[in-house]
């Protein structure tokens, strides 16, 4: 796949305080690409300064082939934006916001796809003021999709919104990105929506790229944990409580759950099957993102 953004060593700071610190990282034309961090990582500031909104200190952006600096225009042209608490004239209605908004682009765009889009459909004639937060947050939505991006540049896209339209809002997300070849770019508190949206992601920490890699990786089985099935599963993990490489067994119901100081199975069910024990299945346990977020942030 060709690439959209290529960030080189892309750093960014407010005074002392470093809040971007020499950032590569390549995005492709098409793939979804979540960016994870503890609050005060560098994710707004990075998503800001691939907008335009706020300029690096030094590095370069490059998106669509082009520098964002010199060529701002013909790329904002081809983007959609969404960050955290978008504005509005409050006095308007949705239809008006949208409305206005369409005058100011340089495309024919269509006002009712994009409330379609964001759900947002039957709010047309509702005044700004009157929304709640999560509809708001729509609204943002639909304005980031009014001229049909070729990508979209989302800080904290789900924030406010119940489940139900949570969901919906994913589910249109993911289509963008598989039928229309749209660029996704987001960051986002909420790890299940990351694991279930984004192809690829990228965890930052003090302005530090931690790691980048694709989901299904991060989200491999963890071989250090196994839920091991067995004829006697009290006995089994007193037993495994014993030995050096085992750092904790509980027994549950007809399965003893161990945690291994290093992740190989074969030597506890080798260990296990030698010690008499019948086995009827042993599962690894798949990792979370959570998980995994929260080993890397504390290795």
């Amino acid at each position: 796949m060709p690439t959209c953004i290529h960030l080189k060593q892309l750093r960014k700071t407010f005074g002392p305080t470093v809040a971007v610190n020499d950032l590569t990282l390549d995005i492709e034309q098409g793939e979804v690409f979540g960016l994870l961090g503890p609050n005060g990582a560098g994710k707004s500031t990075t998503l800001h300064m691939l907008t335009g909104l706020v300029r690096p200190t030094r590095g370069a952006v490059q998106i669509f082939g082009q520098d964002l600096r010199s060529q701002f225009v013909s790329i904002a042209q081809r983007m959609g934006v969404l960050v955290e608490r978008p504005s509005f004239y409050e006095h308007l209605t949705v239809g008006k916001n949208l409305s206005l908004a369409a005058r100011y682009s340089p495309k024919v765009v269509n006002i009712r796809r994009a409330t379609e889009l964001a759900g947002l459909s039957h709010m047309v004639d509702e005044r700004v003021s009157t929304l709640s937060h999560g509809t708001r947050q729509r609204l943002g939505l639909a304005l980031a999709l009014l001229t049909e991006p070729e990508l979209l540049i989302l800080d904290e896209p789900t924030s406010g919104l119940d489940v139900e339209h949570t969901q919906e809002i994913l589910r249109t997300l993911r289509h963008l990105a598989n039928h229309a070849g749209v660029t996704i770019v987001l960051s986002s508190h909420m790890m299940h929506e990351v694991e279930s949206l984004c192809d690829r992601v990228a965890i930052i920490n003090k302005g530090n790229l931690v790691t980048c890699d694709s989901t299904e990786v991060l989200l491999s089985y963890d071989k250090s944990l196994m839920e091991v099935h067995l004829d006697a599963p009290e006995a089994a993990a007193k037993r495994l409580m014993e030995e050096t490489w085992v750092e904790s067994a509980e027994a549950k119901s007809g399965k003893v759950i161990v945690l291994l100081a290093e992740p190989n199975p074969h030597q506890l069910i080798s260990f296990l099957v030698a010690n008499g024990y019948q086995i009827s299945g042993a599962i690894p346990r798949q990792r979370t993102l959570q998980d995994y977020f929260l080993k890397v942030l504390n290795s």
